[in-house]
């Protein structure tokens, strides 16, 4: 099978796949710089959201769509924050493909379900993207969604590009070279510009070319956000061995076939072909920016001056549980914008 088969299975079975358990420590689990654990995230794209909001006229609905919501700790910092007009017209809609992530997500998102607060936006939930209703106007969300969508595998052999496929002859998965499973593997890499030199390999992100159209086709105005790790073609094609990384536990590793379901597999998004589908759906771009430029952009640096306030308050009044909170707040809003590749 190609190795977007695989990795669809790996990662997404419903039983055994490596997210229907949940989010695990790995690189999507860093305890440090998860919005799960620190809302300053949210916060800030709280303010973005609202500014994409003005920029499309303040429409009386606006509707976010955040795909790859993890547990709900970014919806519940951004609905936490939202407030005034903006909260009014705002609904929120988390897609999510896992019952159990799902449930959780219900469970931390429980306070906003209810009513009884002035100007609370409406949250709900699709299973997938194509099955969200379009807006008129909203966003698109997804924070490190792309490198896990599954990617074919292509490499230069003797002149003729070959697909690297998963088989298992005896029971044990092992790569093999095959004939493309289609012709838009080489039509992908035309469109990109990518000269693969001989015995190079890398990844054709189909999936995600297909995600940007359906995440532009949602909306009538508006943005389609989208961070991760990534880089322009020239530099991809210039890495003999790709960029397939696994994570887990144990670290991170390039093992993608050993302990299938166990470890979080990746690949660098190909910026230049998410811009290139971006584009002849509708869409400008606008980037990419580095994510430190962006949190500052929406005010980490008035963030952080706060936080500092607010730990010396606490520090004059004696109170060292407020410390060590605003503390452990600063050092985590550092680490996002820290975080080398996004």
């Amino acid at each position: 099978m190609p190795v977007a088969s695989y990795m669809s299975r790996a990662l997404y079975h419903p039983e055994h796949g490596y997210f229907a358990t949940g989010p695990r420590s790995g690189r999507h689990g860093h305890f440090v710089t998860s919005p799960e654990l620190d809302p300053s995230f949210g916060e800030l794209w709280a303010a973005g959201f609202e500014q994409v909001w003005s920029a499309a006229g303040r429409p009386a609905s606006f509707e976010v769509t955040e795909v790859g919501p993890g547990e709900g700790g970014f919806a519940a910092a951004v609905l936490e924050t939202v407030a005034g007009p903006f909260a009014a017209a705002l609904s929120y809609r988390l897609v999510e493909r896992m019952p159990l992530l799902r449930a959780r997500q219900e469970e931390r998102l429980a306070p906003f379900l209810g009513s009884g607060r002035r100007a609370r936006p409406k949250v709900s939930w699709s299973p997938s993207l194509p099955e969200a209703p379009p807006a008129a106007a909203g966003c698109v969300f997804a924070n490190e969604v792309l490198d896990n969508l599954p990617v074919h595998v292509v490499e230069r052999r003797a002149g003729r590009l070959m697909e690297v496929c998963v088989a298992a002859p005896e029971g044990v998965l092992v790569e093999a070279l095959l004939e493309p499973s289609s012709p838009e593997l080489a039509r992908w890499l035309s469109r990109c510009g990518m000269d693969l030199p001989e015995g190079h390999r890398c990844e054709v992100g189909l999936a995600a070319e297909s995600f940007v159209r359906r995440a532009a086709g949602l909306l009538g105005r508006g943005a389609v956000i989208l961070i991760d790790y990534g880089a322009e073609a020239a530099e991809l094609a210039a890495r003999p061995a790709g960029t397939l990384v696994c994570y887990s536990e144990a670290g991170a590793d390039d093992a993608y076939l050993e302990r299938p379901g166990e470890k979080d597999i990746t690949a660098h998004v190909n910026w230049g072909a998410v811009h290139g589908a971006g584009e002849r759906a509708g869409l400008e771009t606008a980037g990419p920016r580095a994510q430190k430029d962006v949190l500052i952009a929406l005010g980490a640096r008035h963030s952080l001056d706060l936080l500092r306030a607010e730990r010396e308050a606490a520090s004059s009044a004696g109170d060292g549980a407020a410390v060590v909170r605003a503390v452990s707040r600063a050092q985590a809003l550092n680490a996002l914008m820290d975080q080398g590749g996004l």
